[in-house]
């Protein structure tokens, strides 16, 4: 595992009381409150309507929280200007559940893809 895309012992992901309204509805999360260490492995499930998709909307950062608190990677995202949001994004994976593979690309050329346009090189 690359040590360099962690912050020290900071928690990768940490909510602090995060609510979310969509306009004036009702909170569809509400006091939510976690954090992911280094290196933990977590699967997000639940019934369709649930907030999962927010949730990771959040973590994405395509989604601002409401209210609460959202660090990555040892970064309030609160506080983080706009020009900064592309840097974090580059540190986290996702993959929708329907990923939206490239049918001219072999399997393994849609998974190097972001890595190229990042500008990785070598077989890491």
């Amino acid at each position: 595992m690359r040590t360099d895309l962690f912050d020290g012992e900071k928690p990768v992901v940490r909510f602090d009381q995060v609510g979310v309204r969509y306009g004036a509805g009702p909170e569809v999360l509400r006091d939510i409150a976690f954090s992911l260490e280094p290196g933990s492995f977590h699967f997000l499930t639940g019934e369709s309507g649930a907030g999962k998709s927010t949730l990771l909307r959040l973590i994405h950062l395509s989604l601002r929280p409401t209210r609460g608190l959202v660090h990555l990677f040892g970064r309030d995202t609160a506080t983080l200007p706009r020009d900064g949001i592309p840097g974090l994004r580059r540190r986290i994976g996702v993959v929708y559940q329907d990923f939206r593979l490239l049918d001219h690309l072999t399997a393994v050329d849609n998974v190097a893809l972001p890595l190229r346009v990042a500008g990785a090189r070598g077989p890491d």
